[in-house]
């Protein structure tokens, strides 16, 4: 029983620093956006002071209800929208692949509207 315990806490341990990556840019100055995890979104999460967090699909898999949760990102201005760039540590955990959207993606306002 022990030996399967540490081999658990090893793949554990191993499959989350295989998922984090160090960040390219520093996120330090970026504010940290706190919250519980109320609902999850194809995008991200809603936490339960109504704040929407659209995450990396990295991060989506790792995310659970009632899951405390702590981002560095951009706040949008006009909703309670929050685009997170990182995961909160000392130091932060981004995306192994950097997320960069290229254009309007399904659920996106720009996606149903017809250009002419």
């Amino acid at each position: 029983m022990k030996k399967l315990a540490c081999a658990s806490l090893v793949l554990a341990l191993s499959f989350s620093t295989a998922e984090a990556a160090p960040c390219v840019y520093d996120m330090t100055p970026l504010p940290v956006i706190k919250g519980v995890v109320a609902d999850i979104t194809p995008t991200g999460v809603q936490l339960s002071d109504g704040t929407a967090v659209i995450l990396p699909q990295e991060f989506l898999a790792h995310i659970h209800l009632n899951q405390k949760l702590a981002v560095r990102g951009l706040i949008s201005v006009a909703t309670h929208t929050v685009q997170a760039l990182a995961l909160d540590g000392n130091p932060p955990i981004c995306p192994s692949t950097p997320a960069i959207p290229h254009g309007a993606f399904p659920g996106s306002p720009a996606y149903d509207t017809i250009h002419p």
